[in-house]
């Protein structure tokens, strides 16, 4: 049995009382139920200011609700106002304190129900597994293994999901988990199955979606989350935490993917593909355009030489890709260079161009503040970006955050990120004096100030942002 605690935590808290009597407060009440009716349905996606509007009450919600108790609480993102969870201690307080979390109120409810439901219906249950792939869902995770372990300490968890496959890669967990806990890292779906003596060498298991359907996710319909690939095929940019974790590739079989793929579509009419890898390789975009998933899909993919064939792109569209996220970077050829991103920057306006002619929607990543770059190499990144802004429909700006396992922190001074032993980033005084200071500035004052820019950043969906973007194609 599965249990969706981000989405039913959320809604818990959105259909709670709330607390405020300001007219913004009072009309995002008034208009809850017209809100969900609006996001969970093709309506809502119609207009994109309209979209913007209730996206924003949902937040003044879950902002204002009685259970809240002044934390900060989007519908991506929870941050507690004392505890931090990049503090080994702070997680098991809030384990042990767990009626202090502002889901207490949901999670005391929901799990003896589902374990109830679970028992009424013959299925033993003997452990509960907790995925965690965000440290926004950490405290939350820590409270309900908390409460699990006083009311239910019969039961085994285990522990999975990014996040946690990070902290032990990283060698950081300091002792979080007991030794009773069962720990997964990495592709977990086969430790699983041996976990319960499920024989994993020959047979073929399908996913199995049936928990997620109808449920009411803030989508304009089923969204069908697959992974044809583990890990990263490039795996050698210094600023990716890919590169140290060193988690061995796992490529799906091309065709038990698009078979496997088919079945699915056909099982649960998704409106969207969401093609989780963290790349999706050359060869497997070549799978899928010669045949096609039946239903619109997109995914994160390279600068790829094989997308500067105009006619690729185009067999591409038409097996279904709504929209490529792709990583820039950086325009400036010296710094890709000292990143190792293996992309060529004279190829990619003709990428962009290629994929917009036919109607392949872009979201590009741009990475301000890595050790080589200085102020003149992120002016060439802006001036690049707004020369290819009629290409570009969507644009992330991101901070670099340096990986504390990163080969580079070895010749940098560096310093605690958080105050915190958790934290995956280290802080470190940029060798050229680009300080993260001086970015921030950099992307307000000059970046987002270029009007071709700051068009596409109008153009993101506010808190989903590539989450809903191919819905605004």
């Amino acid at each position: 049995m599965v249990l969706d605690g981000n989405l039913e935590g959320l809604m818990y808290l959105i259909n709670s009382p709330s607390e405020g009597n300001d007219t913004e407060t009072k009309r995002a009440e008034k208009g809850r139920i017209q809100t969900l009716s609006l996001l969970t349905s093709p309506k809502g996606y119609s207009n994109f200011d309209t979209y913007k509007s209730h996206i924003k009450r949902l937040n003044r919600l879950l902002t204002k609700s009685s259970f809240n108790r002044g934390h900060e609480i989007s519908m991506v993102n929870y941050q507690d106002k004392t505890l931090l969870p990049v503090r080994s201690g702070d997680l098991k307080y809030a384990a042990q304190h767990f009626t202090e979390n502002p889901f207490s109120s949901w999670f005391k409810k929901r799990i003896p129900e589902i374990l109830e439901k679970a028992e009424s219906g013959g299925i033993p249950v003997t452990h509960i597994g907790l995925s965690v792939t965000f440290l926004s869902q950490a405290l939350a995770a820590f409270s309900i293994s908390g409460f699990i372990r006083k009311f239910y300490p019969e039961l085994n968890i285990i522990w999975g999901g990014g996040l946690i496959t990070s902290w032990k890669e990283a060698a950081i967990d300091t002792g979080l988990f007991p030794d009773e806990d069962i720990v997964i890292t990495g592709a977990g779906e086969k430790p699983l199955l041996e976990l319960f003596g499920i024989d994993t060498r020959e047979n073929f298991y399908t996913p199995d979606y049936s928990f997620a359907i109808h449920k009411g996710y803030i989508a304009p319909g089923f969204i069908l989350s697959y992974n044809t690939s583990v890990s990263c095929p490039w795996k050698k940019c210094t600023f990716c935490p890919e590169t140290y974790e060193d988690n061995p590739y796992l490529q799906e079989g091309y065709s038990k993917a698009a078979g496997e793929l088919k079945i699915l579509v056909s099982r649960y009419n998704p409106v969207l593909i969401h093609l989780t890898d963290s790349e999706i390789s050359p060869s497997m975009l070549k799978a899928l355009a010669s045949d096609p998933p039946g239903a619109p899909w997109y995914g994160f993919c390279r600068f790829t030489k094989i997308l500067t064939d105009f006619h690729f792109c185009r067999t591409l569209a038409e097996s279904g890709c709504r929209m490529l996220s792709l990583g820039l970077e950086s325009a400036d050829k010296e710094v890709l260079k000292a990143m190792n991103k293996g992309i060529n920057i004279d190829e990619i306006p003709l990428i962009l161009e290629n994929l917009k002619s036919c109607g392949i929607g872009t979201y590009v990543y741009v990475l301000f503040g890595t050790p080589t770059e200085s102020r003149d190499s992120a002016l060439r990144t802006r001036d690049f970006v707004a020369s290819q802004a009629r290409n570009i429909d969507f644009l992330n700006a991101a901070v670099f955050n340096l990986p504390v396992k990163s080969p580079q922190a070895a010749f940098l001074d560096t310093g605690a990120f958080y105050e915190g032993d958790l934290s995956l980033y280290t802080r470190f005084n940029h060798p050229k004096g680009w300080s993260r200071k001086n970015v921030r500035v950099f992307l307000k004052n000059d970046f987002s100030a270029e009007p071709e820019i700051r068009r596409i950043l109008n153009n993101v969906p506010p808190v989903f942002d590539s989450s809903h973007a191919p819905f605004f194609v």
